[in-house]
């Protein structure tokens, strides 16, 4: 699909959304808790013990049917997340093939994130979203013993023709990173850029305090004045200290769908007190793109809204 036709597209969801006719941008799919790792933020391993009767998975069908659901609404963009994405199937179907199936839907931009470690990485997708912590020791300490020379492996050896771009969660124990990983992304030459994000917690120890937030903002800032390739916006960035977003969090912009077949608009989070320390940097984005901000959307829609 032309660009031209998916700037036209766009422009249509949102003025339709201004006129009332709200359906998600962004269809954000957990499409299982499976994981190969344990890493230090993240509370998945932890839910599941609690909960063991959770279903933990979709299937096939259940993901084609709300993509061609959302789709027919007018959802422009559909996200794979985990667990580890890479490690889901059903049968003999895997994640290349729901990606196929997006793409058959007319999907503009299709995307994954994955922490790299599995040896498994799926190349029809337009984006692909990597979990970088930190350099070696400081990534290991937050994923484990040799994830990182596992990543880096992985991205090393990608043959793709679309986007490739690190996902760094900020936290207590890498704030000190926060240059030196922008350096390595800025230096491999398959990694177009890096996102960075607060931890949304739990869990609530590993959250930085508002002065560290500020204070990790701020380098930030100056890290993308001095041309590093940062992808969150100068204006969104201006917004990432900011925590309490359960009243401006424009929530109709991303629906999500969870392994259990439950159905969010927003978040998982929403109403929590996880929301009311919201780290996630989309969606800061997302609001600034729903008020029409021409410099958030230069800066997002190459990466994250086109097709490769």
């Amino acid at each position: 699909m032309s660009t031209t036709s998916q700037f036209f597209g766009y422009a249509k969801w949102w003025i339709l959304a201004k006129l009332g006719k709200r359906v998600p941008l962004v269809n954000t799919m957990c499409i299982h808790y499976g994981c190969n790792l344990r890493c230090r933020h993240c509370a998945i391993a932890g839910m599941l013990e609690a909960f063991p009767e959770k279903r933990v998975s979709l299937s096939y069908d259940d993901i084609v049917e709300d993509m061609r659901m959302r789709h027919d609404q007018g959802t422009k963009i559909v996200y794979f997340e985990g667990g580890e994405t890479t490690l889901w199937r059903d049968g003999d179907k895997d994640l290349g093939d729901v990606i196929d199936a997006a793409k058959e839907m007319g999907y503009f931009n299709v995307g994954y994130t994955t922490n790299g470690t599995t040896g498994r990485i799926f190349t029809n997708s337009d984006v692909i979203s990597v979990s970088l912590d930190g350099p070696k020791e400081i990534h290991d300490f937050v994923r484990g013993e040799g994830t990182f020379d596992k990543l880096m492996d992985t991205v090393d050896g990608l043959n793709f023709d679309g986007t490739v771009y690190a996902n760094m969660v900020l936290q207590k124990g890498n704030l000190e990173s926060i240059r030196e990983t922008a350096q390595i992304v800025r230096d491999h030459p398959a990694l177009s850029g890096i996102v960075y994000n607060f931890i949304t917690p739990p869990p609530y120890e590993l959250m930085p305090s508002i002065e560290e937030k500020e204070k990790a903002v701020e380098e930030i800032r100056t890290l993308k004045d001095e041309g590093f390739p940062i992808l969150n916006s100068r204006k969104g960035l201006k917004l990432m200290t900011t925590e309490d977003w359960d009243g401006r969090c424009p929530r109709y912009v991303s629906a999500f769908v969870l392994p259990d077949g439950m159905h969010v608009s927003g978040c998982p989070m929403t109403g929590t007190d996880s929301c009311r320390h919201c780290g996630y940097a989309a969606v800061r984005e997302y609001y600034l793109v729903d008020k029409g901000s021409p410099s958030t959307i230069m800066e997002m829609s190459s990466i994250f809204a086109m097709s490769k």
